[in-house]
Parts: structure tokens; C-alpha cells; sequence
């Protein structure tokens, strides 16, 4: 396919909004991508990944790597 813009697959109308996700959060409570997951049972491990990266690249939430596979989010005070 020429041109340089990436297809991107259209969101599926049960897969939570970033919006969605940070609702679910509190405020300085720290967040694993499983403990999310938990709470959105339709959505994948990747979908909440994803969300959580669109919320750390805007802004609105921060993230610490503790180990190799263990990483928290969370929304700042």
C-alpha cells in the first residue's frame, strides 16, 4: 500500500475509550494492565495497553517499569 499513514483498525464498540480507562482510575492509586483488564472483561490485555500509552503520551497518567514484565500507571496527584 503506498502512502505513509499506518491502516488503523477501527475500535470494536465494546473495547473501552481511553476516557473509559481513566475513569475507572484514582487518583495516585497505582494500576497494572491485569488489574484493569479485570474490570473490563470484553477488552484484551493489548486494547488496555494501548489505552494506557495514549493516556501516558498525553499526559494524564504516569508510568514506572518495576522489572522486566511489571509496570504500574497511575494518575498524579
Amino acid at each position: 500500500m503506498a502512502g505513509s499513514e499506518p491502516e488503523s483498525v477501527p475500535r470494536q464498540p465494546e473495547e473501552p475509550t481511553p476516557e473509559q480507562v481513566l475513569a475507572e482510575m484514582s487518583v495516585c492509586e497505582p494500576y497494572t494492565v491485569g488489574e484493569l483488564v479485570d474490570i473490563f472483561d470484553d477488552a484484551s490485555r493489548w486494547t488496555i495497553q494501548r489505552r494506557l500509552e495514549t493516556l501516558e503520551d498525553n499526559g494524564e497518567i504516569s508510568k514506572k517499569k518495576h522489572a522486566e514484565n511489571r509496570v504500574t500507571f497511575w494518575i498524579p496527584a
